[in-house]
């Protein structure tokens, strides 16, 4: 218990006066000083101890004596510290928590349920640009101005995981937005993470340009070594030990030749040189029309190629380049004939899933293992169970930027021993004719 200073003071003052030897005068003016701090301090002790009364009548002690009456201020004051301990520790981590965000390389924005910022980080306003007015309060229009933005925050807002990338010159800036439920109340506030990739994006860039370049190039000196080979053969210039390496030379030819012409079709795919040609389809005459196509690439290796089209889907009709989409599927196909054993079977199905038009390659193969599967569509990527089989490691990598290119997107389901299943996906929007 914390008692006033002024009356403890007037009392001792006055009792020191009374006990001195001095006028009579005097000594009574501090007998009048020692009751009046007496006095003040009785009263101070009677108005804490109300006090203390009107708190235990509230606290759910059941016995409320003297010890109680001892045992609170004691009690109180150890709150108080403690109270003043944990503010510290919030401010601590608090300015951890700031020194963090103002440090990151990644750029954060935290959008409220009312869509205004709720925080943000220096590098958000760096990556943003002068144009974009951050700040806490503001609508989040002031900082995402573009439709693109807009209409992926909304989605966000809807509980979905959107990313996308945006250009702001001199920038390109990957954007995810991650939803995440309010805190104390109902619905929905969304972190948006910004990284300037302009860098990469250069990198990439160069990258593709590169492989473009590189893959023609290569082209000519590999067809002058065919031309000289052939002639070797042609004019008998070579003896019969010969004719053997001629033969490996031509393979190693064909195999090069294929791996520069997936190559150079991924990197045009990759650079934005290809154009799709979108027409209007029907299921059925497509299916006829795809499965006449790849009927000999079983006939080569005596396995059957069988098409199943879901009635429902027979007259479905949707837009699609149908070249890209054949080459798409033809790829899927080949590899299954590929990784299949002779006298096996693989099976082309066309399905509606809702209202998405799925295509279905299934093999009887080696199958995946589950730690390859995340990487089968990786440039190059063989798995042990099919390093056997020639192959440039491309077509899958083709499928994947085929699918990305059409809207749509491509899976696998396997498992050693059992074959695989890859699935097409065309997106909803591009299904109807």
């Amino acid at each position: 218990m914390t008692l006033p200073l002024l009356p403890w003071a007037a009392a001792l003052a006055g009792g020191a006066l009374m006990a001195s030897d001095i006028e009579p005068v005097l000594r009574v003016a501090g007998f009048l000083a020692a009751a009046a701090g007496g006095v003040s301090l009785a009263l101070a002790m009677r108005r804490h101890r109300e006090s203390m009364a009107r708190l235990l009548a509230v606290l759910p002690v059941p016995e409320k004596g003297d010890e109680v009456y001892r045992a609170l201020p004691r009690a109180w004051a150890a709150l108080e510290a403690e109270n003043h301990r944990l503010a510290t520790e919030v401010e601590a981590e608090d300015q951890v928590r700031r020194q963090i965000l103002a440090n990151l390389r990644t750029g954060i924005v935290l959008l409220g349920l009312d869509r205004q910022i709720r925080l943000f980080n220096p590098k958000a306003r760096t990556i943003l640009g002068a144009s974009s007015h951050l700040g806490e309060g503001e609508s989040l229009v002031s900082a995402f101005r573009e439709p693109e933005s807009l209409r992926n925050l909304q989605d966000a807002y809807g509980g979905a995981f959107r990313e996308w990338t945006l250009k702001r010159n001199p920038r390109t800036i990957r954007l995810r937005a991650v939803p995440f439920p309010a805190p104390g109340e109902e619905g929905t506030w969304v972190l948006v993470t910004l990284d300037d990739i302009t860098h990469f994006e250069a990198l990439e860039t160069t990258r593709q340009k590169f492989i473009s370049n590189a893959s023609h190039e290569l082209k000519t000196p590999v067809t002058g070594i065919r031309v000289a080979v052939e002639n070797l053969q042609d004019g008998g210039l070579v003896l019969a030990e010969g004719e053997t390496s001629l033969k490996i030379i031509l393979r190693s030819l064909d195999r090069m030749v294929m791996l520069l012409d997936d190559i150079s079709e991924l990197s045009r795919i990759e650079t934005g040189a290809l154009r799709l040609d979108p027409r209007p389809l029907t299921a059925g005459p497509f299916m006829a029309e795809f499965m006449e196509s790849v009927e000999p690439l079983g006939r080569a290796r005596n396995v059957r190629i069988r098409a199943e089209v879901d009635p429902a889907v027979r007259d479905h009709a949707f837009r699609a380049d149908p070249m890209r989409l054949g080459q798409l599927l033809e790829n899927l196909v080949s590899n299954a004939v590929k990784f299949g054993p002779p006298d096996s079977e693989v099976r082309v199905e066309a399905r509606l899933e809702g209202e998405v038009l799925a295509f279905a390659v299934a093999d009887q193969g080696p199958g995946i293992g589950g730690q390859d599967l995340p990487r089968v569509f990786e440039r190059f990527f063989r798995a042990p169970a099919t390093r056997a089989v020639p192959g440039t490691g491309l077509g899958l990598s083709i499928v994947k930027h085929l699918a990305v290119l059409m809207g749509g997107e491509v899976d696998v389901a396997s498992e050693l021993g059992h074959g695989a299943t890859f699935t097409f996906r065309l997106p909803p929007s591009d299904t109807k004719a």
